[in-house]
């Protein structure tokens, strides 16, 4: 948390004194230099968290305060020479190497948020659809907790009841009668029914709806033309009834671009971190002694050598003549 804080101040102090501004709006004056709007959009690309506090009026206004109160404190600490202190010299250089290296670990982050858009493109390709959704109780639901058969009826309709009137409906749309509108009248979807039946624009293995069973509607729907009705369609949910309201198209990167640098930053830092390691050597002198001076205490020291029996000085012996 702290090191965040860090990087977003530093980021008001880039934004401050590196205004990439051009013509235009100008939100802010401090002693006649500018504060813009294209300064905002930078330093939302520097911080994700501040281009969503941005996103409303409010939150546009609490940065640019942020923005002149770092600008007026600069330039007073300016003034007292505050930046020629070595203490303060070493923290600018300390924040330059962490904002270099973080631009580092950004490029790659967006190669690979770059090089999985263009490998998955089916996973970008969306189409708007709607339902409308005819739920049945499960059969289990006629017994009790020790399986016997319940003596309430449960509510809901059974499966034969459901397909019924999903196909009824189905006949008043095959008559003309409007899709979102019936959405909004009868479908028991409680979420999409709000939204005349709208599911938002989804991909063929759309993760919220696989979750939910929804893979044939998925796969069905994009087989469909704009407009076209397709159903009943069985699901653990109910029957559906679907239509396109949009035909499929392909996101533009920069539309997914946030979504997919947030899926990929993790695993593209720990990557680039595990190569860079291999690479080079690292070692913890402090350890190695601390490891060294362990792996003396647990040698036994050496035994002295053996006593040697002094030695003898050895005797001639004289020769024998023959026939003693």
């Amino acid at each position: 948390m702290k090191s965040q804080h860090v990087l977003f101040m530093v980021g008001l102090m880039v934004v401050t004194l590196a205004s990439c501004s051009g013509g235009s709006k100008v939100l802010a004056k401090v002693n006649g230099e500018a504060i813009t709007e294209d300064d905002i959009v930078f330093l939302g690309e520097i911080n994700p968290r501040i281009k969503m506090q941005t996103a409303t009026p409010a939150g546009k206004k609490r940065v640019v305060d942020n923005i002149i109160e770092q600008d007026l404190l600069y330039s007073e600490a300016q003034r007292e020479g505050v930046s020629r202190d070595a203490k303060v010299k070493a923290k600018v250089d300390l924040y330059r190497r962490l904002i270099v290296a973080q631009s580092l670990v950004d490029r790659r982050v967006e190669e690979a948020a770059k090089k999985y858009y263009n490998e998955h493109q089916e996973e970008f390709q969306k189409l708007a659809l709607s339902h409308i959704m005819i739920g049945y109780r499960n059969p289990d639901e006629k017994r009790d907790a020790k399986g016997k058969t319940a003596k309430k009826e449960p509510k809901g309709h059974t499966e034969a009841e459901a397909l019924k009137i999903a196909n009824d409906i189905k006949a008043r749309l095959d008559k003309g009668e409007d899709f979102s509108k019936l959405a909004t009248e009868l479908s028991e979807d409680q979420a999409s029914k709000k939204q005349s039946g709208s599911l938002g624009k989804v991909w063929k293995k759309e993760p919220r709806y696989v979750s939910r069973g929804f893979e044939e509607i998925l796969e069905k729907a994009f087989t469909l033309k704009v407009g076209e009705v397709a159903g009943p369609i069985k699901t653990t949910k109910g029957y559906h009834l679907i239509t396109v309201t949009g035909g499929a198209e392909l996101q533009p990167f920069e539309e997914v671009k946030d979504q997919l640098v947030q899926k990929m930053s993790g695993s593209t830092r720990s990557e680039l971190l595990a190569n860079l390691k291999k690479k080079a050597k690292i070692t913890y002198p402090q350890e190695e002694k601390t490891k060294k001076a362990a792996a003396a205490a647990k040698t036994p020291e050496a035994a002295p050598p053996a006593e040697q029996p002094p030695e003898t000085e050895s005797q001639p012996v004289e020769p024998v003549a023959p026939g003693k």
